[in-house]
């Protein structure tokens, strides 16, 4: 992935790994397309013939992992997502060796409230998962045969638990459901191996922590268990972030995690994987983390007494700021008006207040993602008539 070093070449490869929204789209097709890309971009028709023709060594085969997971996992439009940066670990420490399964790519659309997005900060990346938004291991346990009869998987890592212990179940109700979940999967695969992640409180708007007795209670349970559920075939293993786990400073909604809550979760799945001989530690965190995106462009039309603007949704982007300069006054800066409009998919839309005839003035557009803000966009100019 490396070699892509070119706009041109980028957008090619876009093209034939971002489907449409919505669109589930099988890890066949994409390698077919990306040796369809490979072949174009390079001018080796040789390279088509010599992999296709290949059986290969079984042996060689990578390590296949499922991601089963909640809202946590599966993320949000305008996300890096931590499976992004668990992918990209797993590139730098075990090239080749790793290919995550699953029968969805997608990320929750946030802004219209459904599932089937691919707007990913950076999408260049093995999507596949089985995360789903509200799923619970009381309701995955007993659907977990299903998913590996039709996804089968070497690796399970299973980031599920904030809804039950939310909604329904005590902490040790839910270690029950999860040892449960364990077992059905190995009904399918005795040898699977598993990766349990430590479930992760939230925060509240009085500045206490949601969950933080249920998620301490339950993660220390899985400590006291974990031994206990290992067999000769089948290992696991916890993914553990609690310990670093922040949400006034990880997420960006008090539930979800921000760019920087990406690497502490992805931190905490390496280094479990790590425990079964699958790529190396993470490593130290980063530290904060920006959200990368600008506003789109503006375009404003001048009407009699006011000015209306328009401009294309920001991925995920739930809010806008809205500035602006009166070049017909001198005014060198932008300024922010007071407030922020809701977002909404698509395009969005907002008239001004009253304006005096011949007013010329910019405006520029600054995306909020709840706590996170991006940057201006290009502003559009208009004269009110």
């Amino acid at each position: 992935m490396g070699g892509l070093r070119t706009g041109g070449q980028r957008r090619v490869f876009r093209r034939l790994f971002e489907p449409a929204a919505g669109a589930w789209l099988g890890r066949r097709a994409r390698l077919a397309a990306a040796l369809v890309a490979a072949v174009l971009l390079a001018g080796c028709t040789g390279l088509a013939v010599a992999v296709a023709g290949g059986g290969g060594d079984q042996s060689d085969a990578p390590t296949r992992v499922l991601i089963l997971g909640d809202s946590v996992a599966v993320q949000t439009a305008g996300d890096y997502t931590w499976r992004y940066r668990l992918a990209h670990h797993l590139n730098l420490t075990a090239p080749g060796r790793v290919d995550f399964v699953g029968d969805r790519i997608d990320v929750w659309d946030n802004v219209a409230n459904v599932p089937g997005s691919n707007d990913y900060v950076d999408a260049w990346f093995d999507r596949d998962h089985h995360a789903v938004w509200g799923a619970s291991i009381r309701g995955e346990r007993d659907a977990i045969a299903n998913v590996l009869r039709a996804t089968p998987a070497d690796v399970l890592i299973v980031s599920l638990g904030a809804n039950d212990l939310t909604y329904w179940s005590a902490p040790q109700t839910a270690v029950d459901d999860m040892i449960a979940l364990i077992n059905n999967a190995r009904l399918l695969n005795p040898d699977i191996d598993v990766v349990v992640s430590q479930v992760l409180d939230r925060s509240r708007y009085d500045g206490g922590r949601d969950l933080q007795q249920q998620a301490t209670a339950y993660n220390t349970l899985l400590d006291q268990q974990v031994g206990s559920w290992q067999t000769e075939r089948s290992r696991v293993v916890v993914a553990r972030d609690y310990a670093d786990w922040d949400p006034y400073r990880y997420t960006w909604d008090g539930s979800h995690p921000n760019p920087a809550g990406d690497f502490v979760i992805a931190r905490a799945e390496a280094n479990a994987l790590a425990q079964l001989g699958i790529g190396a530690d993470f490593g130290p965190l980063y530290g904060d983390f920006p959200w990368p995106y600008s506003g789109g462009a503006v375009t404003v039309t001048g009407q009699p007494g006011r000015n209306v603007l328009t401009w294309p949704a920001t991925p995920g982007a739930t809010e806008y700021l809205v500035e602006q300069r009166v070049l017909s006054r001198g005014e060198q800066a932008f300024q922010r008006l007071p407030g922020k409009l809701t977002g909404t998919p698509g395009t969005n839309t907002w008239t001004t207040d009253p304006l005096p005839a011949g007013t010329i003035t910019e405006y520029r557009v600054i995306p909020v993602k709840g706590s996170m803000t991006g940057k201006p966009g290009p502003p559009g100019r208009a004269t009110t008539r």
